[in-house]
């Protein structure tokens, strides 16, 4: 599944509307489901509060799901662990970028808050 700006857009606001659970627990959940955890340090929870001004530029500044996921990439690059003395080119970590918005849109459920995120984004 492509992610789009629209259903990334309402997903967000979905989880940013007052009383809603905001975006940073369902980005750090994210960041377990593609291994995070494992990484240590920043833990999920920290590295999901970066995420979320980036994913906050992207819906209400440059509407670009595309740099969206080079910046989600870039963060991962630069927050993980260092091989053999040195970091990775950003491109080998969209694929893990494009996984984790991925299942930001579509949660741990595909219901959410009466919205079926399932179905957001197969088209556009």
């Amino acid at each position: 599944m492509a992610v789009t700006y629209s259903a990334l857009r309402q997903r967000y606001l979905d989880d940013i509307r007052p009383g809603g659970p905001g975006a940073t627990p369902a980005l750090t959940q994210s960041l377990e489901v593609i291994g995070w955890r494992a990484v240590r340090e920043p833990s999920p929870e920290e590295l999901a509060a970066h995420l979320f001004l980036l994913l906050d530029a992207c819906i209400y500044e440059h509407h670009d799901v595309a740099l969206l996921e080079y910046a989600v990439a870039t963060a991962l690059r630069d927050a993980g662990p260092w091989l053999d003395g040195g970091m990775p080119p950003v491109e080998s970590y969209l694929p893990a970028a494009a996984a984790l918005l991925e299942h930001y849109i579509r949660g741990g459920e595909s219901r959410i808050g009466g919205v079926d995120w399932s179905e957001l984004g197969s088209a556009e």
